[in-house]
């Protein structure tokens, strides 16, 4: 029974190590491996398309990097700011010298997009008479209403406070975040025919059903802090939490800080307290964290930014009780602390040292241990589904987001009767694994930083990059992962595609290579091959053949169009009979990408899908 190549690695049982590939005439033998997903792509919690948006701005096209973004992110230039940017944790480079800037290069196509206008949904978008309401404008709930308002539902979103945002607003700093980009992104999925209905608090989504919403996702946030459980903590003049300081801090209620201020806790809301708190105007800032630096889930660069701004650490120190006088706080007892075993946060666990009790004095103490829900988040009726902090506790804005792709994909499947796809499928790619694979040492790119010294208010402090910044910096991707990620080949990508078909396959397979040179391809013949299974204890025979394209003299009009657009400089100009000019194909440039077929007018250029010799071209 002969086999399809789209079931190849399947069929075949291809392990994760591979097998052995012999190709007649080449006295080596190659090791094929079946392609993984991109690394930076596995590590975006929202799924985004890392490779492709990346290969886009490296050749220039921005508006097409965009719409690529937008289809798993539909606030770039928030996560641009914020992201705590796992993808490039997972990015390749690092094992070479430093991880491509996707951060920053996301940043730069989203002030990019600020000026092309918002999105728009698309004429064929498809009208559904059903409504669906969101409780909570943060990120989930703006992605959930952003991808089913796209599925053609008519969605409302619920906020309880004055503005859209949840803690993109009220919780990071406009130094880091301006305002202007997530009013524009936040004007830019209500465009999409989203109603907005504020300073309305929903405690019960059940009571959206009863009044004929077909479901309800509820993400009202994470809006009340946790305490830090001492005496008076309630009752002295000089103590506030986090949230309430910076969201006064915002709104001008608060528009200076005078004397000594401690900052309690080691998250991204302390280091942002600590940070406001000195462009206050604060003599003297100080947090106070239990464990140690390594410990802190902060942003390792905030941690940093603060320390530049002039931020002191107190590490080890544990607070025990509030120290006033005629009810106004003048400073916090603390004991030192060691590190013990580790708790269920996997951190270890802060043990207070006996006998090593001490006085902080402090004008101010701001507390940021965190948040909980304001409210019971349980005991809902089916149609009713929870995401966004409210479901798993305080998360990264990058998490948030893939909680509401995640709820729109539920509530679609339920309403519409359509299955949740778990993955999405894509035609199997194979690799010739090369036997060294290096890579040129490219410094990475820096944006440009606000000096310390002019850091006076909440004006950003980190510089987009310029767009030959941001193709510089995007042309330093190693173009890992399947090549069906890729929306464009890349000039810089060193892949050729060829055509495997074993002896009992309908149709070849796709594979691809490091470079045709050491294999001796000069031209389009294909080459006997055999396939050693070493598990099964099999050889399969079959052939190899590079995917080029290849040009049809009698149609071809050397127009010229496909070297405009060719990125490997694979075509060119040359005699044929009768000194009539005809492309002709360079078959150790091409990579089969198919772009010069796409603008062909005549039809002279095509791929071949099928192994057969060259007869021109």
């Amino acid at each position: 029974m002969s086999r399809s190549g789209e079931d190849l690695d399947i069929v075949l049982n291809i392990p994760p190590e591979g097998i052995r590939l012999k190709i007649d005439g080449i006295e080596a033998d190659f090791q094929l491996k079946p392609v993984a997903d991109s690394p930076c792509r596995v590590g975006c919690p929202a799924g985004v398309n890392v490779k492709a948006y990346v290969g886009l701005i490296a050749r220039g096209n921005f508006d097409r990097a965009l719409a690529v973004v937008r289809e798993r992110n539909p606030l770039p230039g928030i996560c641009g700011r914020v992201c705590t940017h796992p993808c490039e944790a997972e990015c390749r480079r690092n094992e070479i010298d430093e991880p491509v800037a996707i951060r920053q290069l996301k940043r730069f196509i989203a002030d990019y997009a600020l000026s092309s206008g918002p999105a728009v949904l698309p004429a064929e978008t498809p009208q559904r008479r059903e409504r669906v309401a969101v409780v909570g404008a943060g990120p989930a709930g703006l992605t959930v209403a952003s991808d089913l308002r796209r599925l053609g539902y008519q969605v409302t979103i619920f906020e309880a406070q004055n503005r859209p945002g949840g803690m993109l607003v009220w919780g990071i700093p406009p130094f880091r975040l301006p305002r202007n980009v997530i009013e524009e992104e936040i004007n830019s999925i209500l465009n999409l025919g989203i109603e907005l209905v504020l300073n309305t608090r929903i405690d019960n989504p059940g009571q959206l059903l009863d009044e004929g919403f077909a479901a309800v996702f509820f993400a009202p946030g994470h809006q009340q802090s946790i305490r830090l459980g001492l005496p008076f903590e309630d009752e002295l003049e000089g103590i506030v939490d986090s949230l309430n300081f910076l969201k006064r801090a915002y709104e001008g209620e608060v528009r200076s800080l005078k004397g000594r201020v401690l900052v309690i806790g080691g998250g991204d809301s302390a280091i942002d307290s600590a940070r406001v708190a000195k462009r206050l105007g604060a003599d003297e800032v100080t947090i106070v964290y239990r464990r140690t630096r390594a410990e802190m889930p902060a942003a390792e660069e905030e941690i940093a930014e603060a320390e530049r701004e002039g931020v002191r650490f107190e590490f080890l120190v544990q607070p025990v009780g509030l120290i006033h006088r005629e009810r106004r706080l003048t400073g916090l007892r603390c004991v030192r602390c060691e590190l013990g075993e580790p708790d269920a946060s996997g951190r270890r666990r802060p043990v207070p040292v006996p006998g090593s009790e001490f006085i902080i004095d402090a004008d101010w103490v701001i507390t940021a241990l965190g948040q909980k829900p304001a409210q019971p988040v349980s005991g809902f009726p089916d149609r009713v589904f929870i995401g966004g902090d409210a479901a798993g506790g305080p998360a990264t804005v990058i998490n948030a987001i893939a909680s509401g792709h995640e709820g729109a994909r539920q509530i679609d499947a339920l309403l519409s009767g359509r299955k949740v796809a778990v993955t999405a499928s894509r035609v199997p790619e194979l690799e010739l694994a090369p036997a060294v694979l290096t890579a040129v040492r490219l410094s990475r790119s820096q944006a440009r930083i606000l000096p310390v010294h002019s850091r006076r208010g909440f004006e950003e402090i980190e510089a987009p990059f310029t767009p030959e910044q941001a193709m510089q910096e995007a042309s330093r991707c190693l173009r890992c992962g399947p090549c069906s990620e890729c929306v464009l080949c890349s000039y810089n990508c060193p892949k050729h595609q060829l055509l495997l078909q074993l002896e009992d396959m309908s149709k070849p397979v796709i594979m691809r290579v490091h470079g045709l040179e050491g294999m001796f391809f000069t031209d389009t013949e294909p080459r006997g091959i055999k396939v050693e299974f070493s598990r099964q204890g099999t050889v399969v025979g079959g052939l190899v053949q590079p995917l080029v394209a290849h040009t049809d003299p009698y149609l071809c009009r050397a127009c010229g169009r496909c070297l405009e657009v060719c990125p490997h400089q694979a075509l060119k100009t040359v005699k044929w009979q009768s000194g009539i000019e005809i492309t002709q194909v360079d078959y150790q440039r091409c990579r089969g990408c198919g772009t010069c077929v796409t603008v062909c007018p005549s039809g002279a250029l095509q791929l071949r899908t099928e192994i057969a010799p060259a007869d021109n071209g």
